[in-house]
């Protein structure tokens, strides 16, 4: 039986379909949330263990968006990633305080052992 596991801040709708097959392989669910204001209604629905963010997508500004997820989830995974040739997305992430950031193919490659390790 599969439990919502995460919560991803991602509006590239190809991405979602990607990262759906993978957590379909590993039994798990993802929810996601398109704009900063739907943070807080899509964790109090779904309570996920980890929350991945796409760091490239000028909707989800580093500091902005963990913010906005520390106050609704002050002990949360978070996970931003982005291309690797997007340093400032990276690095303003890493200074903003991410639990973790990897490059878009890092992520892509870790991701089933993400979300195995956020299953509950």
């Amino acid at each position: 039986m599969s439990c919502i596991v995460a919560l991803g801040l991602i509006r590239d709708l190809f991405f979602r379909a990607k990262i759906n097959a993978v957590a379909a392989a590993v039994d798990a669910d993802v929810e996601y949330a398109s704009s900063l204001d739907a943070i807080a209604p899509r964790y109090a629905a779904t309570h996920p263990s980890v929350i991945f963010t796409d760091l490239s997508d000028a909707a989800f500004p580093a500091l902005e968006t963990l913010t906005k997820i520390r106050a609704v989830a002050p002990d949360a995974r978070v996970i931003g990633f982005a291309s690797h040739v997007d340093l400032k997305s990276l690095k303003a992430a890493r200074e903003a305080g991410y639990s973790m950031t990897l490059s878009r193919s890092e992520f892509t490659a870790q991701l089933p052992v993400l979300l195995k390790a956020s299953s509950r």
